[in-house]
């Protein structure tokens, strides 16, 4: 039975986290039932927020709380049904001409770059992760509306319904920190293609079981604003979808071109004393600042950040290889990166200098170090290959830092 169905028949439920998405939710539900007791917990009312889950027949969760703590586990076994606002979205939306897209990396740009290709030719909206929480687009969208959806791995994994045509980019291990293993988190990426019919779409370059018809990205060289090579996987996917609805592709290439590179995603932020400094704050694991170093080969990389357990022997690889010569380390994964480095047999087989390392505590020093270390000509470059989360709130703050930290500095 569909989730408001079983809503409508209850006097009380809770929403469990109550930021944006759970604002929206608690919106939504009570302008459909004015008579529905509508409770909400959240971790700012304290540590007791979890105490009463089984004092509700439906929990609506938001995506960043785990649903290992044991308070849910144990609401679950006395069989609490615990669902959330995109599950709700998927089945009350008017359109189901959905369009998901999941990946460890590249979510962001792939969904952009595909609402770019579709709003000048077909009516359309941009929803989830890098929107306005999807409930709130309801009243814009009718039957014909194309809806571009961003997913992750959490809002993923509360899901039992798939979108028509679904967009996988990648997997790598993250966000182990909140899912059980790096199992339980690729399955949860994989619900986006779970519940397909043959007559739906799934669009990857990853082998993955699927009923759906299924389309292999090819990345092929494309004029375009967006740096690096992982960039292809990125625009290929609005290139197939513009053509299964009926969009020339000449007309869909010229869409690509004028694209423009999100913020924090390879961005040249400011080029001072002849250094060109880059941000790629959004590089929150090893294989995405692999990517930034390949694409930009930089004499400096800021990188570090909050420990996920990553491994790190690939991207210590790199930077031996890549030529950098400076590393400028945040904590707490800024020391295991060094160590990786130091510890790498193909540093022996490195010409030249070694590489110099500074483990840092503010974006103010780092940046000192930078122009310091940093020749004129040279590329500086800001990847953690970890979240944010050690020196600042997220990576937008390290993002808003760093370009304040140069421009401090250099006036």
């Amino acid at each position: 039975m569909p989730i408001l169905d079983q809503i409508s028949h209850l006097d009380s439920i809770l929403i469990l986290g109550f930021a944006r998405e759970g604002q929206s939710t608690y919106n939504f539900l009570h302008k459909k039932f004015p008579n529905l007791q509508i409770d909400h917990a959240d971790q700012k009312d304290g540590s007791k927020y979890l105490d009463h889950l089984q004092d509700y027949k439906i929990i609506i969760k938001s995506p960043g709380i785990s649903p290992h703590k044991p308070e849910i586990v144990a609401a679950k076994k006395l069989g609490v049904t615990f669902t959330s606002h995109m599950q709700i979205f998927f089945e009350v939306c008017p359109s189901k001409n959905i369009i998901g897209v999941t990946g460890t990396k590249g979510k962001s740009t792939t969904v952009s770059l595909i609402y770019h290709v579709l709003k000048d030719r077909l009516p359309a909206v941009l929803v989830g992760n890098i929107g306005k929480p999807a409930l709130d687009y309801l009243d814009e969208i009718t039957p014909h509306t194309w809806v571009v959806c961003e997913l992750s791995s959490y809002q993923l994994m509360d899901l039992s319904v798939s979108p028509h045509i679904a967009v996988l980019q990648n997997i790598y291990p993250d966000h182990l920190d909140y899912h059980k293993d790096f199992e339980e988190y690729k399955n949860a990426k994989l619900n986006i293609t779970k519940y397909q019919s043959p007559k739906d779409y799934l669009i990857t370059a990853i082998d993955v079981p699927t009923n759906a018809q299924k389309i292999i990205i090819k990345p092929e060289p494309i004029e375009s604003q967006l740096l690096g090579q992982h960039n292809l996987y990125n625009i290929q996917p609005a290139i197939i979808i513009g053509q299964l609805l009926g969009t020339p592709k000449e007309n869909i290439l010229a869409s690509v071109k004028t694209f423009k590179p999100l913020e924090t995603r390879l961005e040249l932020v400011a080029t001072k004393n002849g250094i060109k400094f880059y941000a790629d704050t959004l590089a929150t694991i090893p294989e995405a600042t692999i990517a930034a170093i390949d694409t930009l080969h930089p004499a400096t990389l800021i990188t570090g950040g909050h420990d996920r357990k990553q491994n790190y022997s690939d991207l210590a690889k790199k930077i031996i290889a890549s030529g950098t010569k400076t590393l400028i380390l945040f904590p707490a994964t800024g020391k295991r990166i060094r160590k990786a480095v130091e510890a790498s047999p193909s540093l022996r087989l490195r010409e030249g200098l070694g590489v110099s390392y500074f483990e840092v505590n503010s974006m103010s020093e780092t940046i000192k170090l930078a122009f310091k270390h940093t020749s004129s000509g040279e590329i500086c470059l800001l990847s953690p290959a970890a979240p944010s989360f050690t020196l600042f709130k997220d990576y937008r703050d390290e993002y808003d830092q760093y370009k304040s930290a140069i421009t401090s500095l250099t006036t």
